[in-house]
């Protein structure tokens, strides 16, 4: 008698089943979004200027019209639109500096955004270090951290392997791996990221990044928000930090960049 009372409730929720409309409160708001690093490369430096989209669905909006410069104590430099990108800013060639202090200034219109960035030295690249995957003929990529804080970009390239790129669907592949100065109980306890695998023929490009301490800080809150969210220790979900003033957010940072490569064999 129980168990054919159980079997009709089930069967009554079941049919009670409905789509809800959830509505939420929100506020639409479109906030410049600017992503510009500076290095010590000789090359037309680049700065990204975008409004966030008010549909999360959908990729932001590029800007153009800016007036943007970068400034030292002695030179500034102008940045001028891309006709082949929208939103993309770039330099005649300069070299950035260890030890200066960079000032970004964008002007819309009357209204006036800045940020102020500080290079510091980086320490040599570390050792590559790759782990064979066991009962396998491919590997994967072990970061090897010592030093400064740093940003450590790996572009992998197996276009000399045909087979691999059909069963992988593409050639190429990038992983982005941060070392910060503060321990991270987030990070240690966040949620498994994947790690590529990659054959034997696979041509790897490293960019590692020196990090301020302003930096540092915008990468903590951002990864926060996004890499080690969803582990045992989330915080309460909001803005990532920004130095750009105004009410812009975003990061303008100077960075030292050492590059090497290696191809596995």
């Amino acid at each position: 008698m129980r168990l054919g009372v159980l079997f009709l409730l089930v069967v009554g929720l079941a049919e009670c089943e409905s789509e809800f409309p959830w509505k939420t409160k929100s506020k639409a708001i479109s906030v410049l979004v600017v992503d510009a690093i500076i290095t010590n490369e000789m090359k037309a430096q680049c700065v990204k200027a975008n409004i966030s989209n008010e549909n999360v669905n959908l990729p932001s909006i590029p800007v153009s019209g800016l007036d943007i410069t970068v400034s030292d104590s002695v030179h500034t430099y102008i940045f001028t639109e891309s006709q082949a990108i929208s939103g993309s800013y770039y330099s005649t060639p300069f070299q950035a500096v260890v030890g200066k202090k960079y000032k970004l200034t964008i002007t819309d219109n009357s209204k006036v955004y800045a940020a102020e960035a500080y290079m510091v030295p980086l320490s040599p690249l570390d050792t590559f270090k790759l782990l064979k995957i066991s009962n396998s003929v491919l590997y994967t990529y072990a970061p090897v951290w010592s030093g400064d804080p740093a940003m450590l970009e790996v572009y992998l390239d197996w276009t000399s392997v045909p087979l691999y790129c059909t069963i992988y669907g593409h050639c190429q592949a990038q992983e982005t791996f941060y070392n910060l100065n503060d321990f991270e109980i987030n990070k240690i306890f966040g949620p498994d990221l994947e790690n590529i695998s990659f054959p034997p023929g696979t041509k790897i490009v490293r960019t590692k990044y020196s990090l301020s301490a302003a930096h540092q800080s915008f990468l903590r809150s951002l990864l926060m928000e996004t890499q080690w969210r969803g582990g045992l220790f989330d915080v309460q979900p909001g803005n990532v930090k920004s130095n750009i003033s105004n009410g812009a957010f975003g990061f303008f940072g100077a960075c030292m960049v050492l590059k090497d490569s290696l191809i596995v064999k």
